[in-house]
């Protein structure tokens, strides 16, 4: 019998320090049976060249190019093209430990989604690998969509959130694809997904190595429009939870994307219809403390 094909999808831009580690990871997996799909999403250092070489020397690998449109771009690209039974994100500035679709296989049995823990490491840090003797029976943590849904924000945040470190059935994707030309793009659709799943199963190891140090990196960098991109995959989210009746949940994520965007327009100092008093003590949905706390901050910045 034929083991599944696992589609892991690389979105590729400006890595050329990086991207051969993250190749060699996936490579050298214990589990082989792989496409390898490379989304050159036109890369303007040499990453697409080292690209090419391991194409030329691994079958396994789906070098595809198209010009730049940014990562939900190439994560979309690279999706409409997997034939594979599941799907996989990596991100090239990372890697993996070498066992990671192997455990990650094994554990999704009857479930749909399955995740594990991540180590976040800067570069040249000493690492830590997990022991044969962890891999046996590690903790895990298993949730229907509306367990996961309730507590999308606060279990092993950020990795509900994120795309990278799991596996996913490819009947999940079907329908869903990233938002693109905005930043924050997990944000937006990670609750459709979870939403589609049965069952989600979470391992308690440490399987994926996310790099937090790249230079330029869209992680590390704020201004307005992600401030903006982020707020409104709030109100995304909130219009989702309302009409599955999750009020509660709908009210949280509000709060959370409402102070978030009056926090850091204060912060850069960006006036806007959000920022005023008035705006602050009028909205019917912002919990008191929430406005208590967004007042005292911009008596402060404005002092």
């Amino acid at each position: 019998m034929t083991p599944p094909l696992i589609s892991v999808i690389v979105p590729v831009y400006n890595v050329q320090d990086y991207v051969a580690q993250c190749i060699e990871s996936i490579i050298n997996q214990s589990y082989q049976n792989l496409e390898i799909i490379i989304v050159n999403d036109g890369t303007k250092d040499n990453s697409a060249d080292i690209c090419r070489k391991y194409a030329e020397k691994d079958s396994r690998i789906v070098f595809l190019e198209k010009e730049n449109g940014g990562i939900s771009s190439a994560r979309n690209f690279g999706l409409d093209r997997a034939t594979g039974d599941y799907i996989s994100f990596v991100d090239s500035d990372d890697f993996l430990y070498e066992k990671y679709f192997e455990v990650l296989l094994h554990h999704l049995a009857d479930a749909d989604i399955v995740f594990c823990n991540a180590n976040f490491y800067k570069t040249d840090a000493d690492l830590t690998f997990p022991s044969n003797e962890s891999l046996i029976s590690p903790q895990t943590v298993e949730f229907s969509s509306i367990e996961l849904l309730q507590k999308i924000n606060t279990f092993k945040k950020p990795l509900v959130i994120v795309p990278w470190g799991k596996l996913y059935k490819k009947e999940i994707w079907k329908t869903i694809r990233y938002p693109e030309g905005r930043s924050h793009e997990d944000e937006t659709i990670v609750h459709e997904y979870i939403d589609r799943a049965k069952k989600i199963r979470f391992i308690d190891l440490p399987l994926y190595y996310y790099r937090q140090d790249v230079a330029g990196s869209e992680t590390h960098s704020i201004d307005l429009r992600k401030v903006n991109n982020y707020y409104q995959a709030c109100l995304n989210r909130e219009a989702f939870f309302l009409k599955k009746g999750m009020n509660k949940e709908a009210a949280k994520i509000y709060n959370n994307g409402k102070s978030y965007l009056i926090r850091k327009s204060i912060k850069m100092k960006a006036q806007n219809e959000n920022t005023t008093f008035s705006a602050i003590l009028k909205d019917p949905k912002l919990f008191l403390s929430s406005k208590f706390e967004l007042i005292v901050k911009k008596l402060i910045y404005k002092s």
